[in-house]
C-alpha cells in the first residue's frame, strides 16, 4: 500500500471497501489506520464507529455506484467531490452529494472530514453517511 499514490488509495477504498456488498475487516484494516477519525455532517466516528456505521449501511444498501466529480490530491490529502448513487434492499434508491477531505498517511486513511447532502431518496436516509 505504501507505494500508492494518496489518491490512488482513497479510489482503491471506494471500490474495495464501500462498493463490496459485506463487510470485511481485513480489507478496512489493509486502508483504514486504526486511529481514524471521520467527521461527517456534525458526527465524529472513531476507527470502531467506523465499521459499525460500514455494517449499517450494508444493511441497507444492496449495491452503490460512485461517480467522481472532481478529485485532488495536495501531499496527504486528497479532496473528493462526489454523487453517489445506491439501491436500497428495499428496492428504493438514494442519490448523495459527498465532499469529503481524506488524509492519508503511510498508506492508509488516518482521518476524513466530509459532508453529505441527500439529493434524492427518502428523507429518513439523509444520515446514511454517518448513520452508526
Amino acid at each position: 500500500m505504501q507505494n500508492k499514490t494518496p489518491r490512488q488509495v482513497i479510489i482503491d477504498l471506494f471500490n474495495d471497501i464501500l462498493g463490496a456488498p459485506s463487510v470485511d475487516i481485513s480489507a478496512v484494516q489493509k486502508y483504514v489506520d486504526p486511529a481514524y477519525v471521520q467527521h461527517v455532517d456534525g458526527v465524529t466516528l472513531d476507527y470502531p464507529g467506523f465499521i459499525e456505521h460500514l455494517r449499517k449501511q450494508k444493511q441497507v444498501i444492496d449495491s452503490m455506484t460512485v461517480e467522481f466529480l472532481a478529485m485532488v490530491e495536495d501531499g496527504e490529502t486528497v479532496f473528493t467531490n462526489h454523487i453517489v448513487t445506491a439501491a436500497k434492499k428495499d428496492g428504493s434508491r438514494i442519490r448523495a452529494k459527498v465532499m469529503a477531505q481524506f488524509t492519508v498517511r503511510d498508506g492508509r486513511v488516518i482521518g476524513c472530514d466530509e459532508l453529505t447532502q441527500l439529493l434524492s431518496g427518502n428523507p429518513e436516509d439523509r444520515d446514511l453517511g454517518s448513520r452508526h
